[in-house]
């Protein structure tokens, strides 16, 4: 199903865009795999208002079929509306704002005794009708949705020199307004799109050409213009390698569109390492992209790179690592990292790397690192002489340089018996187990138990570098936190189990920020408070000079001790989910740009060399700790 509203009634006030040129190219791509125009639906310009396009999605679910492979295209104006009043009647955004798309027969304005937004397509409207099309094409099948519009992100296109794809200003509603504190903890608990996953439903990938604060710039391609979603689509499908999923279609689509508007940020939702086109899912891996070049230098290649991995994945200067074509095996480049910052990394490869290409960074793992740690190994049941199990471990840790083995530990991994069995344990210098493994009858441990006790220490090591980095940063200064307890009842903030508190952050600024908040336990378990679970990292938003206010409780079973709520503030969205989650996520946002090669003549490419950093601006964010005591109750 494609949607195309480029040409608005004139009492509308909706400016026109080229989203009919979009037809073509996403027809291109649905017929070049398998898609027959039979199989297309079509709603453009007048045909395509609310009511049309809800009985269109309707009808699709209807007519679909079990292991089906369904996509649905959206080129059209975007819009913010504020959200619903109570939850039940849908309220459910971080930031106050419902993401809209405009039918034909929306209009951009408010009108007392008139037009109040109810031709508007909210998100809200769109998930029942998506979640019908999940039920029955079932769980090997597959739903992709493209939003070509502003704001769109989460949403399942102002005047300028690029034509964008929405409107500037959010709809008002004078009955319903927003003031500049936003509280919507309790909206957490309400299903959205990616709540219901279950066995009975497919996986549903959306992909929005924008984050939900954002315009949604138009491009021009051999003198039209066209949705920059909507191009990057066709593009990036057509040197896409066979059988590769969606995360690396987005992350090309994410290099042709920021190509155009480096401060565009697309989004992705759903179960990214599905295939494309296909019911079928891979192992997820942890592949890490780069960023060629530097924002502000538009020249087509460059040799200078940037990560999002940093100090705090154990990233150091002098690493050295390859450069692969983006999935695929094809060497490209030999590159060193000559800096390191707390989220990122900033390296130079030995030969030009084109901007128009996505490629991949790969180390050598026993290289990497600049935090170090030791090890006591207890592992032995005959004093004196070393066991089976205690040789297997030494040789797991040979590699790893970060990890030495010692009497003076960070970690302590011992030998525990019982009754009836055995296991290696591990624990930190509190005595907390960080982790553990049966042993079998032949005194070793399993060869997938390696991976995951490494991933364990480095873990703990994450977790003792957040603990200990200090506040700062360019962007700390513009901001400011507090812990508000529900119950003053000194001036001194000790909470026991299950008291509630609010976090309250407040953008000083003239500009958004985007906040990440990472709470330490007092026993040095790590919790991602927000971005909340499913949710996008680009809703978690405060305007300038705005408060946002969470509210929270001391979780059940806390420890005593201090614990601390950590506050990153950046430019564009930040996840560190992945960081200390090792399940499968939504897009992680990660914060590197690639720029498309055909924009810039060629002959620039020699002078975009460099072989130093010196002219890369520092990470632009800003850290800031809180931190209250919990008592345990008496019993």
């Amino acid at each position: 199903m494609i949607v195309a509203v480029g040409q608005y009634p004139f009492e509308s006030r909706i400016p026109p865009i080229a989203a009919v040129n979009d037809v073509k190219y996403i027809k291109a791509v649905l017929n070049k795999h398998g898609f027959a125009d039979k199989n297309i639906t079509t709603l453009v310009n007048a045909k395509a208002t609310k009511a049309a396009i809800l009985k269109s999605l309707t009808d699709l679910a209807v007519k679909a079929k079990n292991k089906d492979i369904v996509v649905v295209n959206f080129g059209c104006h975007g819009q913010q509306i504020r959200d619903q009043r109570t939850i039940e009647l849908g309220k459910d955004e971080d930031d106050g704002y419902d993401e809209a798309l405009l039918p034909y027969d929306a209009k951009a304005r408010y009108n007392p005794t008139g037009y109040k937004g109810e031709k508007h397509l909210r998100d809200d409207d769109l998930y029942p009708k998506l979640l019908a099309i999940r039920k029955k094409i079932g769980p090997e099948g597959s739903l992709l949705v493209l939003i070509d519009a502003c704001h769109s992100g989460t949403g399942t296109r102002a005047e300028g020199f690029a034509t964008t794809r929405g409107e500037p200003v959010p709809f008002p509603d004078p009955e319903n307004p927003v003031d500049s504190v936003i509280n919507l903890s309790a909206a957490e608990a309400r299903q959205g799109f990616f709540e219901a996953m279950t066995d009975s439903l497919s996986n549903m990938v959306v992909i929005s050409g924008s984050s939900p604060h954002q315009e949604n710039k138009q491009v021009i391609v051999d003198y039209e213009e066209l949705g920059s979603l909507s191009y990057a689509f066709y593009k990036a499908m057509s040197d896409m390698p066979t059988g590769n999923t969606y995360e690396l279609l987005f992350e090309k689509i994410k290099a042709i569109i920021r190509s155009y508007v480096p401060d565009q940020v697309p989004v992705v939702e759903g179960k990214t390492n599905q295939v494309i086109f296909s019911g079928r899912y891979i192992p997820k891996t942890d592949r890490l992209f780069i960023r060629v070049g530097v924002k502000g230098q538009p020249s087509p290649a460059d040799s200078v790179f940037t990560t999002d991995r940093g100090m705090i994945d154990n990233m150091k200067a002098g690493m050295v690592c390859k450069i692969y074509k983006a999935g695929t095996d094809q060497l490209v480049a030999n590159a060193v990292i000559l800096k390191t910052e707390h989220f990122r990394s900033i390296g130079v490869a030995d030969k030009l790397l084109k901007k128009a290409e996505l490629y991949e960074m790969k180390t050598d793992e026993t290289g990497f690192g600049n935090l170090q740690a030791g090890v006591k190994l207890q592992l032995n049941s005959t004093p004196g002489k070393q066991s089976v199990l205690d040789n297997q471990v030494r040789e797991w840790l040979k590699p790893y340089r970060f990890l030495g083995i010692t009497d003076n530990a960070d970690f302590q991994l011992a030998l525990q018996s019982g009754a009836s069995t055995r296991k290696a344990v591990l624990t930190d210098r509190n005595n907390q187990q960080l982790w553990s493994a049966d042993i079998p009858e032949y005194d070793s441990l399993a060869a997938t138990d390696k991976a995951s006790l490494i991933a364990s220490m480095k873990n703990a090591m994450r977790i003792k570098y957040l603990r200990t980095i200090t506040d700062g940063g360019e962007l700390a200064s513009l901001v400011t936190a507090e812990i508000i307890p529900d119950k003053q009842e000194s001036t001194a903030l000790v909470l026991q189990e299950g008291d509630g508190y609010s976090l309250r952050i407040r953008n000083n600024s003239d500009k958004k920020l985007f906040y990440t908040v990472l709470d330490i336990y007092p026993d040095n378990r790590v919790e991602v408070l927000y971005p909340y679970k499913n949710k996008e990292a680009a809703d978690y938003m405060i305007d300038k000079k705005a408060t946002v206010i969470r509210k929270l409780s001391v979780s059940k079973g806390s420890p005593a001790g201090t614990e601390f709520l950590k506050i990153i503030v950046s430019r564009e969205p930040m996840d560190l989910r992945a960081v200390f989650e090792q399940t499968a996520r939504r897009d992680e946002l990660r914060s590197f740009q690639l720029v498309l090669d055909d924009l810039f003549n060629e002959r620039d490419a020699t002078r975009a060399t460099r072989a130093d950093i010196s002219s890369v601006k520092a990470e632009e964010i800003g850290i800031l700790s809180v931190h209250f005591t919990i008592n345990k109750k008496e019993p």
